[in-house]
């Protein structure tokens, strides 16, 4: 399983569900659409939401997790089972009680601050700040079970989310009638619920590959005390895109006033998630599955090995990033009016979105290489440099929102944030190469430019699809028949063209069980 290679078969396997995941997460944005619009009560929601969501992040699937993966590979390389797996239960008891003392903490403040100031925004989070020691926990365990070979559950947990979410929206309206605030805070209610199912479902699986936390106090351990010293750097550099994006809505929320009220977290948060459709189902599942490869070859000191799992990884994710990001712009109008546009979201909402969409999709190829990039850092154990950068950028996407938002408005943090993401990764490639020499760029490029040019054949043949419809009023002004044309125009051109070209990497990851070791012409 720690072949360089076989980390495509874990992708697709996490892609898979991570694909039901996003089903479900665009039947929850089409519910909060129908039932919210793009409303200053759906934006109160999404601030709120951030907090338990950027915790996740900080201390969840994010920088615990970054630090706990390549320790927790030594250790069993070095030690016997029992060892680990009191080793992971003394990590998470030490979360817990950190956690639970931030819930306490942050409750009781949001409890003073609602007693001189009310706000729908503080209701809503503390509601919603216990699901932070939940997610956080269930997140280390899923990437516990990552390490142990486990993808299946972990990836499935969004899924509860998901049905957890639509289920209270539903439940809410048809059930009590509830509508506005009441609907926010059973949605709220219904997080909750499926933060304590999405626990017990990775418990479950620890079991059943009988690696069950054995919990206890030894926080003394020096394995402890070298992951969280670890976390410091890693959570800025691991986080500065969540950052990046509570800062957005926080900058929306009070920059963006409109006659519906402050909308601009709400036309964010339907554009983001759009946009990090490509990005979930394979960017996030590739960067998954690879990183206890690229630890696992760290911890042998074997580079040449790193080396070429990090120059396919990134083949292997430009070649659905670089159609993605043409793929989006080109049907992001019909995308918006097929999902969303019903109920309390009207054209005036998809406007908005569009335009959001379009500047955030610019730079998908940088966000899917953030991923692998910053993983390969900390399989290196070398966590300072992707915080140093991260530091720096969160001061820029500051700036640049700033002087972006007036003029562009939702657009305008979009477009920061996507030249952002571009500006960092290139940073990080050119800082990686001093940690990891011997990258062979030539070897990354040859294989990129023929992406490229099918990118660019699949581009021309959606132009003239615009065309060709745009001939037709009836079939013009019908957004789903639009999207369906579209969407087979872009995969049949793209798909036939890198046949054409012989794209291997795309083959690889369509070809079910494949490896990249099964294929020896990758130079060409």
């Amino acid at each position: 399983m720690h072949s360089p290679g076989r980390f495509l078969a874990s992708a697709r396997l996490i892609a898979l569900l991570t694909l039901t995941s996003r089903v479900l997460g665009l039947g929850r944005e089409a519910v909060l659409g129908y039932f919210l619009g793009a409303s200053a009560l759906l934006s109160a929601f999404r601030i709120a939401f951030m907090l338990p969501n950027l915790a996740r992040r900080l201390f969840g699937e994010g920088a615990l997790s970054s630090a706990l993966i390549p320790a927790l590979s030594k250790d069993l390389h070095e030690s016997d089972l029992d060892s680990s797996r009191q080793f992971v239960g003394n990590v998470l008891t030490l979360l817990v009680v950190i956690l639970s003392a931030g819930v306490i903490a942050t409750e009781a403040v949001i409890l003073v601050w609602r007693g001189f100031r009310p706000h729908l925004i503080l209701g809503v989070a503390a509601v919603l700040m216990p699901y932070m020691v939940l997610i956080c926990t269930t997140a280390v365990l899923g990437g516990v079970l990552n390490v142990r070979n486990h993808f299946a559950a972990p990836a499935a947990v969004p899924i509860i989310l998901n049905l957890g979410i639509i289920g209270a929206a539903f439940g809410g309206h048809a059930w009590f009638g509830f509508t506005g605030e009441q609907l926010i805070y059973t949605i709220a209610v219904g997080v909750l619920l499926a933060g304590v199912a999405q626990l017990l479902l990775v418990l479950a699986a620890l079991k059943r590959v009988r690696f069950f936390p054995v919990f206890g106090r030894s926080w003394r351990d020096p394995r402890i005390k070298a992951i969280f010293a670890a976390m410091g750097p890693m959570i800025l550099g691991l986080s500065a895109i969540q950052i990046n994006s509570l800062a957005d809505y926080l900058i929306a929320y009070f920059a963006i006033v409109t006659e519906e009220g402050r909308v601009g977290p709400a036309v964010l948060g339907f554009a983001q998630f759009l946009y990090q459709l490509p990005l979930g189902v394979f960017g996030i599942a590739l960067a998954t599955a690879i990183f206890p490869v690229l630890s696992a070859r760290a911890a042998e000191d074997d580079h040449a090995g790193v080396r070429e799992a990090l120059n396919r990884g990134i083949r292997a994710s430009l070649v659905v990033a670089l159609p993605a990001t043409v793929g989006l712009i080109f049907v992001a109008r019909p995308l918006v009016v097929t999902l969303f546009e019903r109920g309390a979201f009207d054209a005036s909402d998809t406007g908005r979105v569009v335009g959001t969409l379009v500047c955030y999709s610019l730079g998908l190829p940088a966000y899917f290489l953030h991923h692998l990039l910053v993983r390969t850092f900390y399989a290196l154990h070398e966590n300072k440099t992707p915080a140093r950068i991260a530091a720096r950028m969160v001061l820029i996407n500051f700036a640049m929102n700033l002087a972006l938002v007036f003029w562009l408005q939702e657009r305008g943090l979009a477009l920061a944030t996507a030249i952002c993401a571009m500006i960092q990764t290139l940073w990080l490639g050119v800082r990686l190469q001093r940690v990891l020499p011997g990258i062979s760029w030539r070897l990354i490029l040859s294989g990129v430019s023929r992406i490229a040019l099918a990118t660019l054949v699949m581009t021309v043949c959606l132009g003239a699809l615009v065309y060709a419809v745009q001939a037709y009023p009836s079939l013009d002004g019908h957004a789903p028949a639009r999207l369906a044309v579209l969407v087979a125009g872009g995969v049949i051109t793209y798909g036939l063209t890198a046949r054409l070209l012989r794209i291997e990497e795309l083959k690889m990851l369509l070809r079910r069980g494949s490896t990249f070791q099964e294929h020896s012409d990758l130079r060409g």
